[in-house]
């Protein structure tokens, strides 16, 4: 149940800072950018061959077909890994990756520490529901938060790690991949603990060890409020940050210890060190160059080290997620993808683009692969399902990556946050019509460009081909009665892939794709 004066974060977060958002904003960086001409730049997603093999055909009503249609193999890239190549990322095959999902959301913050609930011997049951249902939805990407806690609820020495929760964790993960869905390993935390109505570090973790700490709470509406106002949580993250701090020493054995455990799992592309961290006492300029910027280098030569071929993401504070700016510098290390949030305070789908351009600033600037890790809104709320449209639709204008926040399949509410897409018993929320579109998962070419109307339900994609096969996501649930496919500069296959739609391009030339729906009869 909703409690009582329950506000959307970008709101509250927002009333938190007022005065300091002022002194904020004067010094950090904001650098917008409009669509390019190409904008849109697909990137693609490789898929496990066969992983939907026993996926339900797409309901095709009396489809036409336009321009050339052939038989295509599906692409087998050597394996599901992606690298950056300035601000695109690619796969195995060269082809540029695409991401497009929804975080595993606000249950996976608290016991037992995975997005849905689930009856007793009920986890395979419960699990093969959520990741396909995901599927129908035609998603190849989805951010996977995990907690500290749920890792390393105690200290001892040497170290014990939770094996039966790893195993839970491990098990998302190649669901996921089995239902063609990239994973991003996400370090989830927000106010610290569970102990201050948060999620993410363990108790034993505080600079007293957790010796007065109460017991786990979630059950706070205003819960962002408490990074500005406890004194307690402000001290937790003074003591944290030192880059050899008790608690730092043990984060990184920590990081160390899921990435011996992911880091080889089919589908995980990448680990995020942590979201949304926070300055504690420190000012938001000072803390995001001098104690964030140094602290993503260091992990990120960590993890470039322990697990070499994983992409490292890294994210800014939750305040640069509502003032869309930050004054984070560029970290060193390599595979690094830039993964900011969106809940600017003004969510209309007229400022989207706007706010939108800001991220993709970063993404020439730096020369970088943006994945936007969070947006999104309350489920309830009439406006939630056009705004999110806009934010896909600005993804694709700027070439952009997103995961939207978030999925959780549970009666028992975070914080009271009312932002999953579907309800307790799994029954869909208008917003989740937002995600049920068609998209470019995989583009063997440059110079691309993508949009999709969703008045229309018409697809379009062009783009200068080189060898080798485009695949597009082409969810039946976006077209229930059926579509049709026209092509120039190629010839395509509708049916090799259920929900896909493959083309070829003639190498040098220019590909035109059009998918529009089949009207009924």
């Amino acid at each position: 149940m909703r409690c009582p004066g329950r506000q959307p974060r970008h709101v509250l977060v927002a009333l938190g800072v007022l005065a300091v958002a002022a002194t904020a904003c004067s010094s950090a960086s904001s650098t917008h950018t409009e669509p390019p001409a190409d904008a849109g730049r697909a990137r693609d997603a490789s898929r496990v061959p066969d992983a939907r093999k026993d996926a339900k055909p797409d309901v095709r009503g009396d489809d036409a077909a336009h321009g050339d249609e052939c038989t295509l193999a599906a692409p087998k890239p050597p394996d599901w890994r992606l690298v950056t190549d300035g601000p695109l990322l690619k796969d195995g095959l060269g082809r540029t990756v695409f991401l497009r999902g929804v975080d595993a959301g606000g249950r996976s913050k608290f016991a037992p520490y995975v997005p849905f609930d689930f009856p007793s011997g009920g986890f395979d049951a419960a699990l093969e529901a959520y990741m396909a249902r995901a599927e129908s939805w035609g998603i190849d990407a989805m951010r996977v938060p995990f907690t500290w806690t749920a890792l390393e609820p105690t200290r001892t020495s040497p170290p014990t790690y939770d094996s039966a929760w790893q195993a839970m964790y491990l098990a998302l993960l190649a669901s996921a991949w089995a239902h063609g869905i990239y994973t991003v390993v996400d370090f989830h935390q927000d106010v610290y603990s569970e102990v201050f109505c948060g999620d993410g570090f363990p108790a034993w973790t505080l600079p007293n060890g957790g010796a007065d700490a109460g017991p786990p709470m979630h059950d706070c509406p205003q819960w962002q409020l408490e990074y500005f106002t406890d004194d307690a949580v402000k001290a937790a993250f003074d003591a944290f940050w030192p880059a050899n701090s008790p608690a730092m020493t043990a984060y990184f054995a920590a990081w160390d210890e899921m990435m011996s455990q992911a880091a080889d799992t089919p589908g995980v592309i990448g680990f995020e060190p942590i979201n949304e961290p926070a300055a504690g006492s420190a000012t938001l300029a000072a803390f995001e160059a001098d104690t964030l910027t140094p602290f993503y280098s260091a992990i990120a030569a960590e993890m470039n080290a322990k697990a070499p071929k994983a992409l490292v993401f890294f994210d800014g504070t939750e305040l640069d997620g509502v003032q869309v700016s930050t004054n984070l510098g560029k970290p060193e290390g390599k595979n690094l993808v830039f993964a900011p949030h969106f809940y600017p305070i003004e969510q209309q789908p007229s400022s989207v683009m706007l706010g939108l351009g800001t991220w993709a600033g970063f993404a020439k600037t730096w020369d970088l692969p943006v994945l936007v890790g969070e947006f999104g809104s309350t489920n309830t709320n009439a406006a939630t399902l056009p705004y999110m449209q806009s934010v896909f639709a600005g993804l694709d204008a700027y070439g952009l990556g997103g995961t939207e926040w978030e999925y959780s399949v549970s009666v028992d509410l975070w914080d009271s946050e009312m932002d999953s897409v579907v309800d307790p018993d799994g029954g869909e929320f208008p917003v989740a019509q937002a995600l049920i579109r068609p998209f470019a998962r995989a583009v063997a070419g440059g110079g691309i460009t993508q949009s999709y109307d969703v008045g229309s339900r018409v697809f379009t994609l062009s783009y200068t081909a080189t060898a080798g096969v485009t695949e597009l996501r082409a969810p039946a649930r976006a077209y229930p009665t059926g579509f049709t496919v026209q092509v120039t500069g190629g010839c395509y296959d509708r049916f090799t892939v259920p929900g896909e739609v493959l083309v070829q391009g003639s190498p040098g030339a220019m590909v035109t794709v059009e998918l529009a729906t089949t009207m009924a009869k």
